[in-house]
């Protein structure tokens, strides 16, 4: 608990300068924000939750930042005491350091930034340095990053620095090099209306680490070239991007020598009340690691490449969610979305949305053809959600999924191969501008790993700032138990906490596609989040 009311005291004494104090010594713009989470942890056999030496965990973030015209600076301060269960793939003591610093110039056609910087390359197949801190990545590159545009149809990026590693850095070099070039200020810089647009960009990058061993042809430097366009046509858009990696020793793909390469492709069209987007991709290889021998993925890579499946919002269906397959897979993802107008025989008297989703992904037929189809089945999610007003107050919500979930190959446990149903019915209903209760019930029929599973969800909001919740996720097909959850949240202007108690079954975590395994826990969770600004 000394944690908890020191993270509290910190955030508190941030949120209480008031503007008028700042003013009198900062010319400019000044904005920071703290994080705080924390959780104590109690043992639970049942659940395989155990009980750390030190059995409360803190991570924490501040981050400052100062704009004064065409200049800004910033730092942020990370404190881990220890970190959560699981944040971290490696041992992390306890640690509190100023791990991001930076200075940047920006002016209209010319910006530098010295110092920590993120940053991205067409999609982030090639190169993408970003923080994520409820996963635990922060691939930020330490050096320079330059933006140039020399005209109006021409961007350029150039970056140079070694890759953070959690409170550390790698022993390697990045450098690489982004152009994007808009073909339309290109061909008629003033026509700005044309029914097309076309860009197109190009990327390169260079990871370098010294090679001490006794092969000759072992590459020290890893080159990676990738082409895109980006086109639009009225309601019809379509980008897509190819990379190339050369050979790439590491320890994740037990030290090939074989290329990376990999292919996207997405596309979207929408009119009236239809939407629809599509996205294929097929890599193999594409471990892009800044050491080569990093035994995960999630600390310091080079590039970003996740799930493309639909995130959930469901208890079960999050049971069994897929991870992106670097070593190889090939797969698609389709979108539908239908909104039925109020009169119209689906639409009733306040509308009707659809959404209608699937995703499809195995491992490559062939790896030497990224484009020779899909061999062993890895994950399958056929789902469908229908969300009906039924009045002005209450909203009425049915989902149903299919899914197929290859364990073994995913997480490489002996789970094997899951079939599963799920069934979800939800509801939201207003009883005054700001009071309202939302609930959902789901089941997952499976005869598989665990067996079914069924879970509940209640939140009320009882006239903002003050939320309420309790869930339970229930497996009662073999080993029984319940990981119930209750809590409380209350929001005043840019500050939030929230206290919840409660379990949390092992398993894959993601956000944005980008998941970590997390243990069994058991107890109380405490957050704390606000912004704070002249």
């Amino acid at each position: 608990m000394k944690k908890i009311l020191l993270c509290v005291l910190v955030s508190v004494t941030c949120t209480t300068i008031h503007a008028q104090v700042l003013d009198q010594y900062i010319k400019g713009h000044f904005n920071g924000s703290f994080e705080s989470y924390t959780q104590n942890y109690f043992k639970d056999e049942k659940i395989g939750a155990d009980k750390p030496l030190d059995n409360v965990s803190s991570n924490n973030f501040l981050k400052l930042d100062y704009v004064y015209g065409k200049f800004s600076a910033g730092i942020q301060m990370e404190s881990y005491l220890p970190p959560l269960l699981g944040f971290f793939p490696i041992p992390v003591n306890n640690q509190t350091k100023i791990v991001n610093k930076y200075f940047k110039f920006t002016d209209e056609h010319f910006s530098v930034q010295v110092g920590d910087f993120y940053e991205q390359f067409g999609s982030g197949l090639i190169f993408r340095a970003l923080e994520n801190r409820q996963i635990g990545i922060n691939n930020a590159l330490e050096g320079f990053n330059v933006h140039v545009s020399p005209t109006k149809f021409l961007k350029i990026k150039t970056i140079y620095g070694r890759t953070r590693k959690i409170f550390d850095y790698t022993n390697t070099v990045t450098r690489g090099i982004d152009a994007d070039l808009d073909i339309n200020k290109l061909i008629a810089p003033k026509n700005t209306a044309a029914p097309i647009q076309l860009n197109l960009g190009g990327s390169y990058v260079g990871k370098y680490q010294e090679y001490a061993g006794g092969l000759n042809d072992f590459p020290s430097t890893v080159h990676a070239y990738a082409g895109r366009f980006d086109l639009t046509a009225g309601d019809f858009a379509m980008d897509a991007e190819y990379v190339d990696k050369g050979a790439d020793p590491n320890i994740l793909n037990n030290f090939s020598f074989d290329r990376g390469k990999a292919f996207l492709l997405n596309l979207s069209y929408t009119k009236n009340n239809f939407g629809f987007t599509g996205t294929y991709r097929s890599l193999y290889n594409m471990n892009f690691l800044s050491e080569r021998e990093m035994e995960f993925a999630s600390v310091a890579p080079v590039n970003f490449i996740p799930a493309l499946t639909k995130q959930h919002d469901y208890l079960t269906s999050n049971i069994y969610v897929y991870a992106a397959q670097n070593k190889g897979e090939s797969g698609f993802q389709t979108d539908i979305f239908y909104h039925c107008e109020p009169g119209s025989l689906f639409g009733g008297k306040y509308g009707t949305k659809i959404a209608f989703n699937t995703s499809v992904f195995g491992g490559l037929k062939d790896s030497a053809n990224i484009f020779g189809g899909t061999g062993e089945q890895y994950f399958t999610d056929i789902n469908l959600e229908i969300k009906k007003k039924l009045s002005k107050k209450f909203e009425l919500t049915i989902g149903l999924q299919k899914l197929f979930y290859n364990a073994t190959a995913i997480q490489a446990v002996s789970e094997g191969k899951v079939n599963a149903y799920v069934t979800a019915i939800g509801g939201l209903y207003k009883f005054a501008p700001k009071k309202s209760i939302r609930f959902k019930v789901e089941h997952l029929q499976t005869a598989n790993d665990k067996g079914s599973w069924a879970s509940a969800v209640t939140e009320f909001s009882f006239a903002s700032p003050y939320a309420f919740f309790i869930s339970d996720l229930f497996n009662y097909g073999s080993t029984k138990n319940h990981y119930y959850n209750f809590g409380a949240s209350v929001t005043r202007k840019a500050t939030r906490f929230s206290l919840s108690y409660g379990k949390q079954r092992a398993g894959l975590f993601c956000v944005g596609g980008v998941c970590r395994f997390v243990p069994a826990s058991y107890g109380f969770t405490a957050s704390l989040t606000t912004n704070f600004s002249n």
